[in-house]
């Protein structure tokens, strides 16, 4: 979800995230990737062009 996704969505997901012992978020963004210093040991970021990320794997 870009930056500039409604709270509603993307919030909820950091809460969930932190909440739940065995959760990891994934960020996969063109350039935004950002993550809540509360999830920092629980998250993936990826900053690239998801076209190109998907492409090799």
């Amino acid at each position: 979800m870009g930056f500039n996704t409604p709270g509603i969505v993307k919030y909820s997901f950091w809460r969930m995230t932190h909440q739940w012992k065995n959760a990891v978020y994934v960020c996969l963004n063109n350039g935004e990737a950002y993550m809540p210093d509360e999830i920092k040991d629980k998250y993936i970021c990826i900053n690239g062009d998801i076209r190109e990320i998907l492409y090799r794997l």
